[in-house]
């Protein structure tokens, strides 16, 4: 399977809406806005049950940390280059911020693309 590409900006799915309106095909739309036929068919699809081309809210847990609360745990790792996930997390727990477990210390810094390393003997 091919990977998903980006979404559609609201502005493009509205040309795809007004171009139908106006009585234009799905392939005749689809070759003037150079897009894949299934896609023109999937926003007025949405467009007709839904009434709007917003798209709806996501499904999953969302993020425990927020994007500064990410940088601060980054920024943290990067001037101790050898400082453990635990360290990090009472740290955060002093400070008085959101409480955190070690665990998503872990995966937020493996995200960020921040490995560990230990100290030279």
């Amino acid at each position: 399977m091919a990977p998903h590409s980006k979404e559609l900006s609201e502005d493009r799915k509205k040309i795809i809406v007004a171009l139908h309106k106006d009585g234009k095909g799905n392939k005749k739309i689809a070759n003037t806005l150079k897009l894949s036929y299934s896609t023109v068919a999937k926003i007025i699809q949405h467009f007709k049950r839904a009434g709007s081309t917003q798209t709806g809210s996501r499904v999953g847990r969302p993020n425990k940390l927020s994007s500064p609360a990410e940088r601060h745990i980054q920024m943290l790792s990067l001037k101790d280059r050898c400082r453990s996930a635990i360290s990090i997390t009472a740290e955060i727990k002093e400070v008085g911020a959101q409480p955190v477990s070690v665990q998503t210390i872990r995966r937020t810094l493996h995200r960020i693309g921040v490995n560990g390393c230990q100290p030279m003997r």
